[in-house]
């Protein structure tokens, strides 16, 4: 019996199994299809979340209105010697109306020292900023104007001492007799305090043609000789040699052609 032979296996024109050809092309297809998602994935815009807007409340501040440098060191000078300037003021009684309001051991300082070691020019200055100033109060008080311009200067070294700055107090007047207005103290001694320089001159020419010093204005407005050992004498300031340096001051500077 002869044998029939086995048939051949179909192979296609490449030489490869069908089968090994239909697994490679499903598995080629899903790689292509996983490559595709993934680039579609990748190049999709991605999707961001807007967040609610939420209110916004600030961080509330208090604001308290800045008050002027000069008021600041007038506050804290009269919180730290409160204390000093109330037993100060408390001095003045029928009985001492005529002494000097400054503290025993305390008179005789070296005003004109101070103030020869300030700038000249700055001196210059401050003579011409209230020369028409001292010329006003001449005219309504019959104080020379060299005196009081030589007063002002000696006693706020040309505007530069902590009385004149902080106070206003060109004359370093103390708060004795009537005064009701601004005190402060210095050095233990109570001093008044002004609103401006401007009220420190007028109070300055009240100051010395009432009380104490009255009858000072019987000199007239050109002695001004006269009006400082007047001043001297009643002891208006701590300066040693009061009278001697007005004059000086006076002549050094022809304040006295003011005094017409």
């Amino acid at each position: 019996m002869v044998s029939q032979p086995s048939p051949k296996k179909i192979k296609n024109p490449f030489g490869i199994n069908w089968f090994t050809m239909v697994l490679f092309v499903v598995l080629a297809f899903v790689f292509i299809r996983k490559d595709l998602s993934l680039n579609f994935n990748l190049n999709a815009p991605m999707k961001v979340e807007k967040e609610r807007p939420q209110n916004y409340e600030a961080p509330t501040q208090k604001i308290s209105t800045p008050r002027k440098k000069q008021e600041s060191k007038l506050t804290e000078k009269l919180l730290e010697k409160q204390e000093v300037a109330k037993e100060t003021k408390k001095g003045t009684s029928l009985f001492n109306i005529f002494s000097s309001p400054f503290k025993k051991g305390e008179k005789g300082k070296d005003f004109l020292g101070k103030l020869d070691a300030v700038d000249q020019a700055i001196k210059e200055a401050y003579l011409e900023r209230f020369a028409h100033v001292a010329k006003s109060e001449q005219e309504k008080f019959q104080i020379p104007a060299s005196i009081i311009l030589a007063n002002a200067l000696l006693h706020s070294q040309g505007g530069q001492n902590d009385l004149s700055t902080d106070y206003n107090n060109h004359f370093s007047i103390p708060c004795d007799g009537d005064w009701d207005g601004g005190t402060g103290s210095s050095e233990g001694v109570c001093y008044r305090i002004y609103e401006s320089a401007w009220m420190s001159f007028r109070n300055h020419s009240q100051y010395i043609t009432s009380g104490n010093f009255s009858d000072l204005t019987e000199l007239g407005a050109t002695d001004y000789r006269g009006w400082a050992k007047g001043l001297a004498k009643r002891n208006f300031s701590e300066d040693k040699s009061l009278a001697k340096n007005l004059i000086r001051i006076i002549e050094k500077y022809g304040l006295n052609d003011l005094d017409t």
